[in-house]
């Protein structure tokens, strides 16, 4: 099957009776306008910022950051599966986008990941669980930061557990700056 084949059949698949459902639900759309709308309110883009996604999932998190950051900076993208990676590098291309990801198919675990280059990391969603080592991929993200940087930690109690980053947070050098729906960890 060629790329176009395939992004087709990414696009068929938003809207799949699995998918849809969630991505068109209020709770959904709800999630994406507040953590749009905290991103923009909480950070400025700089010439020559740095930006890290882990996760990819649909990419439109990503697509969002790309366009934030106005060129003035760089977002790069990690995802464990291949053919998301493939797929959402695909799509940027096919559609345009003014910004692209730089797309990392690894692991938040692989060790050749850019440590101490990013002055934001982001960690949305389900991703945390999808890793299995709720510590492991916090100290992760943490290694990817700048020293002063940010990560945008942000997941439904349903898929963590605020206590439990709070309790992480607490053997580490780390503070809670803002603690809500969105919380950046500096």
């Amino acid at each position: 099957m060629n790329m176009d084949e395939k992004l087709f059949r990414y696009y068929l698949e938003l809207k799949s009776p699995e998918a849809g459902e969630w991505n068109s639900s209020p709770p959904c759309l709800y999630t994406e306008v507040v953590t749009r709308d905290y991103v923009r309110k909480s950070f400025k883009p700089t010439e020559g910022i740095q930006v890290c996604n882990v996760g990819i999932g649909t990419g439109d998190w990503d697509d969002y950051l790309g366009y934030w950051l106005k060129g003035k900076g760089v977002l790069t993208s990690i995802d464990i599966d291949n053919d998301i990676c493939e797929i959402f590098a695909y799509r940027q291309k096919r559609e345009g986008h003014r910004n692209p990801s730089k797309v990392l198919c690894k692991s938040i675990f692989d060790s050749d990941l850019p440590r101490g280059e990013f002055d934001i990391v982001t960690l949305i969603g389900s991703a945390i669980n999808e890793t299995g080592d709720f510590n492991r991929c916090l100290d992760s993200c943490f290694s990817l930061l700048k020293q002063g940087g940010y990560l945008m930690f942000m997941a439904s109690l349903k898929y963590s557990f605020l206590e439990k980053l709070e309790f992480y947070i607490k053997g580490t050098a780390f503070q809670i700056e803002q603690k809500n729906d969105m919380l950046p960890i500096r």
